[in-house]
């Protein structure tokens, strides 16, 4: 801490002696702020009233303060040889996007009115300062992402001259560090660092965080190497729920319920709101949501965060972490029985009013458990028929499959091998390439109109469930049948399971 005292105390920083050993490093300091920001000087007035509480001091100091600018710190209209000008300090929410005439951050700008009527000059402020602040709100809704930019390099910076960065309401806490900063930047009472280096080593650039709508799309940039092999579709699909769980969230932020809520920037979502998020969750769930759709939200909205705030150096409590909601959702989705498939679904007639490629990759599915995406996104080369084992092959085809395993052959018997022939003679399931969940909404509303649904809760993947209870019922072995569904084998994966011809066997004692 800077030393109080007499006519002989000598000041740590400067070295220098007198009735005011300090006075050489307040003016100092003055003098480099003035260079950086004018609007931080009343705070180190504060400073220098509590660090040299002697009289002449805080003259020196408030004599500084007073003409650092034109016109003095007098804000509103000032008269300069007659004539008026509009003056304003720039409000603190605008003092990263304030900009003199040479590019330079200002905390104070000054506008000629162009009159020498005082009633006049009153007449033109309010239309300029309106046209000011329009200009900064502008400003700063349009550049956000430069300002971050600006501040991570600005940290930088300040890293490699040997100190950490600060903020300057920070550093006016401690005094004896903010003086040794500011004599590391200038001699002699001179600045001789050039403003970058002097915001960085002074703490004058603020930290800018995104809205969340930004920490989404940076979100999508910094894990594109996970999508490398998604399809167009699939990376859709990958966004959707993410972009959904942000707006779900904005919503409840804003307490709305539209489609396109407005933006929230980051410095106002902490905690609180993320409590509010899981309580509206939570009466939801009340009345008959999912828990598994609330969790997800979370996840979702949790691991943004997470990714952005590691991957940019930001320092953010994650809000949204350790707000899973206890509980199990009722049911899952239920296989269909053997005897509903071959009474019910496969009866003369059942399915004809199905278009005939939602009609076959239903059939498909019967005798394989293939996933309806593994049917209609697949090209007819994909298509084995002409094999003394006809097979369908599952394979990447530009997409990314859901796991290692997906990727495999599976015989084509019974229903299943006449639907595929028909498939590739028209050339593909051209109607759902890419809209798998269009195919399943079609189906799924047909089962239910026809009185196909074996119960509420079945759907047309209920098929798929259905093959995988079909061969455990068979006795088929674990790991055959993990190779037909394309599930992760849970043991050392040794062999090959029997391959095409153990899965046809294993089929064959299933088959319709």
């Amino acid at each position: 801490m800077v030393e109080r005292g007499g006519l002989e105390n000598r000041c740590p920083f400067t070295g220098t002696q007198g009735s005011n050993p300090c006075l050489s490093a307040i003016i100092l300091v003055y003098q480099m702020l003035i260079g950086v920001g004018k609007q931080y000087l009343e705070g180190f007035q504060a400073l220098g009233r509590a660090s040299h509480p002697q009289k002449n001091i805080n003259i020196c100091i408030n004599t500084l303060v007073r003409t650092s600018g034109a016109g003095g710190v007098d804000l509103g209209l000032t008269c300069v040889k007659g004539r008026y000008y509009w003056v304003k300090r720039v409000p603190k929410r605008f003092a990263s996007v304030a900009r003199g005439q040479d590019g330079h951050p200002v905390s104070q700008v000054r506008v000629a009115l162009r009159t020498d009527s005082l009633s006049e000059a009153k007449s033109l402020a309010p239309q300029v300062e309106a046209q000011k602040l329009a200009e900064w709100e502008a400003a700063l809704a349009g550049d956000q992402g430069a300002q971050r930019a600006h501040f991570l390099a600005t940290k930088r910076l300040c890293e490699t001259k040997g100190y950490p960065y600060v903020p300057l309401e920070t550093l006016l806490e401690d005094p004896e560090s903010l003086v040794r900063r500011v004599l590391e930047l200038g001699e002699n009472g001179i600045s001789t660092a050039s403003v970058q280096k002097a915001s960085a080593v002074l703490g004058t650039v603020p930290n800018v965080l995104p809205s969340l709508n930004e920490v989404l799309t940076a979100f999508v940039v910094l894990t594109e190497t996970r999508h490398l092999q998604k399809s167009e579709a699939q990376k859709h699909k990958w966004f959707l729920p993410r972009q959904r769980a942000v707006r779900n969230f904005l919503n409840v932020f804003h307490g709305t319920e539209l489609k396109a809520p407005k933006d929230a920037p980051l410095e106002k979502i902490d905690r609180s709101a993320a409590l509010k998020f899981r309580k509206w969750w939570s009466e939801r769930i009340k009345s008959g949501m999912k828990v598994e759709s609330a969790n997800k939200d979370f996840t979702h909205l949790s691991q943004m965060i997470a990714t952005w705030a590691s991957l940019t150096e930001s320092e953010y409590v994650n809000p949204f972490k350790g707000l899973r909601l206890d509980g199990i959702d009722k049911g899952t989705t239920p296989p269909f029985s053997r005897e509903w498939v071959t009474g019910r679904l496969l009866a003369r007639g059942a399915l004809d009013g199905l278009n005939e490629d939602a009609r076959d990759v239903l059939l498909v599915m019967v005798n394989t458990g293939l996933r309806p995406s593994e049917i209609t996104d697949a090209p007819i080369e994909d298509i084995i028929l002409e094999s003394d084992i006809p097979y369908w092959r599952v394979a990447p085809n530009g997409l990314q499959l859901k796991v290692i395993n997906t990727a495999r052959d599976i015989p084509l018997l019974g229903v299943s091998l006449e639907a595929a022939t028909r498939i590739r003679a028209r050339g593909g399931v051209s109607r759902y390439r890419n809209k798998t969940g269009s195919w399943s909404a079609l189906v799924n509303k047909y089962l239910k109109t026809n009185g196909l649904k074996e119960t509420e809760k079945h759907v047309a993947y209920s098929l798929r469930h259905y093959v995988e209870d079909a061969l455990l019922a068979a006795r088929i072995d674990d790991r055959i049948r993990a190779d037909i569904l394309g599930h992760k084998y849970k043991r050392p994966n040794y062999g090959t399971g029997g391959g095409l011809a153990g899965r046809n066997t294993a089929l064959q004692r299933i088959c319709i």
